[in-house]
């Protein structure tokens, strides 16, 4: 299957960072959707998804989770939230943005799961990521709010909810290889030992 590859501009344009975009601007220029800010009249959604959220870290309190990695922690107290809100996965993909739908008087709110260290909410470290996908999740006007769940050693110990309408984003553009480009037989030139080795 022949590739077609992208001429010099586009590599000029990826060149240059872009820094502090709305993240609103993001999803409807990607996704041609809307992001409608949080106001009032979302004030019981709010709620719920905060008495969610507080259940979910109730029980989570509970729990043992030092033996998981941190991302197998946030997987577990999202499937709890979507549980509690009688949430869907938008378009049935678990991966990539956003994780939980749930719509309520006609409207439709996703919610984003986050995990993040405590002592660490004003660090630069990059913790929130989007991928513009041609598939995307997101097919709908919806305010988008995301539970950030606030840990200690892998125990949950409080949370916040962000409107996501509010927050800016960089972009920095990378090219990637996973393991099976890399070591594939013709760009290999020599191993040690010689016999593959199985795993």
């Amino acid at each position: 299957m022949s590739v077609t590859l992208p001429p010099r501009e586009f590599f000029k344009s990826i060149k240059k960072k872009i820094r502090d975009v709305p993240f609103s601007y993001v999803i409807e220029m990607t996704t041609g959707s809307k992001v409608i800010p949080l106001s009032e009249d979302d004030k019981a959604v709010i709620d719920e998804i905060f008495e969610a959220a507080k259940d979910v870290l109730n029980e989570a309190k509970t729990e043992d989770y030092s033996s998981m990695r941190p991302n197998e922690v946030s997987n577990r107290l999202e499937e709890k939230l979507r549980g509690k809100l009688r949430g869907t996965i938008p378009e049935g993909k678990t991966a990539g943005y956003p994780n939980i739908m749930v719509e309520r008087r006609g409207k439709t709110y996703y919610v984003e799961v986050k995990l993040a260290e405590a002592g660490k909410l004003d660090s630069n470290l990059r913790t929130f990521y989007y991928e513009p996908v041609e598939l995307t999740k997101v097919k709908r006007d919806a305010s988008h709010i995301m539970v950030g769940f606030i840990h200690e050693n892998k125990k949950p110990i409080g949370f916040k909810l962000v409107d996501l309408s509010k927050i800016k984003v960089n972009l920095k553009s990378e090219f990637n290889a996973n393991n099976k480009e890399l070591y594939k037989t013709e760009a290999v030139i020599k191993s040690y030992p010689e016999a593959p080795v199985l795993m």
